[in-house]
């Protein structure tokens, strides 16, 4: 790659997006809405990319649009967090599925 300080080696990683289940061009929210509930055997998705826009900082590169998706499963997890089912709202949810 080129740069200002003349060219250097670099290594790229892309992850294309084939097959059954994909879809491209999800807005944002709907992506956040996703990641802050995914988690595998090696972590969240939420954690995973905080480490990336994170990293990447250190880095000096500065991606808006990744770091916007951050606040927004952020905010998303804050969601999810204060919607936390009471013992009160269990005896309601109990009682709906009685009736």
């Amino acid at each position: 790659m080129r740069t200002a300080q003349g060219r250097l080696q670099a290594l790229g990683f892309w992850v294309g997006v084939t097959g059954r289940g994909t879809s491209l061009r999800q807005p944002l929210e709907k992506v956040a809405w996703v990641l802050a509930r995914a988690c595998g055997h090696v972590g969240s998705g939420a954690e995973y990319l905080y480490n990336t826009v994170s990293h990447l900082e250190t880095f000096g590169i500065h991606d808006r649009n990744l770091w916007r998706l951050q606040e927004l499963v952020a905010e998303e997890i804050r969601s999810i967090r204060s919607h936390r089912v009471t013992s009160h709202d269990t005896v309601k949810v109990a009682e709906m599925t009685i009736t």
